[in-house]
């Protein structure tokens, strides 16, 4: 065991030196269309929704930049599941595979919470999950958390902002795209990495493998999942959702989502954050 912790921290400081915060692109504040209808609509005229602005990652988080931040972490209190380079069928992929680009994987829903507030507080800005004493959550085996409405930092996207952004947010509506099925085209395969099961090959991409949606964003279809900030409550059990599709789970529209328990890490789903604007 002690020799596994020091390869995952040998793999870990390599990747340190080399990660960088992730770009992002601006969805601007506005009022949207959000719900199962796609083709050519007038969008605009038929907004359900208004939005405040948000920053989103234009990117899923990658194994390299979460390899970064969790040794961070690690050093500042903080405690969440390691995380795997893609995968790989459902195999996690060898962490220096195409230098840990691929998104992270197998983490549950709260490890991506914690990874939000380890994240922001790297970056100098102020975590936004807290538990009921008002105290920024560093566990993530604790599933329980409260958002502060004040805080600057990274969060995971409501089912809205997550849908609006796939759909290409003001950019969308003004190219025509933002009925396309897939975020970007009608075209999966331009978009979305869903590959053939029979492939030998089977399994996660490098993120940006395929082309982006109008905002910039890549993989908002296929390759991995996401978590998103939204559950519903089953006998009693909250289940969070998860959108977009993956190499596993092949989506026909970006109204796909679907949900598992907190406490839960799939081998194909990751999360990408959003941030105040």
């Amino acid at each position: 065991m002690k020799n596994k912790i020091f390869f995952l921290l040998s793999v870990f400081s390599s990747y340190a030196t080399a990660a960088q915060f992730p770009d992002e692109a601006v969805v601007p504040a506005g009022k949207y269309y959000v719900g199962t209808v796609f083709g050519h609509h007038d969008y605009a005229a038929h907004a359900n929704i208004t939005l405040n602005a948000f920053r989103i990652m234009r990117t899923e988080v990658t194994f390299r930049l979460y390899s970064d931040v969790y040794e961070w972490a690690l050093k500042h209190g903080y405690a969440f599941g390691v995380g795997c380079n893609g995968a790989a069928y459902e195999d996690c992929l060898p962490a220096g595979t195409d230098n840990g680009a691929h998104p992270v994987t197998s983490i549950e829903w709260s490890d991506a919470v914690v990874f939000a507030n380890a994240l922001s507080e790297k970056a100098g800005l102020k975590p936004v999950y807290v538990n009921k004493k008002g105290v920024p959550a560093r566990n993530s085996s604790f599933y329980e958390f409260i958002k502060d409405a004040r805080a600057d930092g990274y969060r995971l996207p409501t089912t809205e902002e997550w849908q609006v952004a796939a759909r290409g947010g003001k950019a969308g509506l003004e190219n025509i795209s933002y009925g396309f099925r897939f975020a970007g085209s009608d075209n999966a395969k331009t978009v979305a990495w869903f590959p053939d099961f029979n492939e030998p090959h089977f399994g996660t991409a490098r993120v940006k493998s395929l082309r982006p949606n109008a905002l910039g964003l890549y993989d908002m279809s296929g390759n991995v999942s996401e978590w998103v900030d939204a559950f519903n409550t089953f006998s009693g059990v909250k289940m969070y959702y998860f959108c977009g599709g993956s190499f596993l789970l092949h989506t026909g529209s970006l109204a796909g989502c679907d949900t598992h328990s907190a406490g839960y890490a799939l081998p194909d789903t990751g999360f990408r954050l959003v941030r105040k604007f």
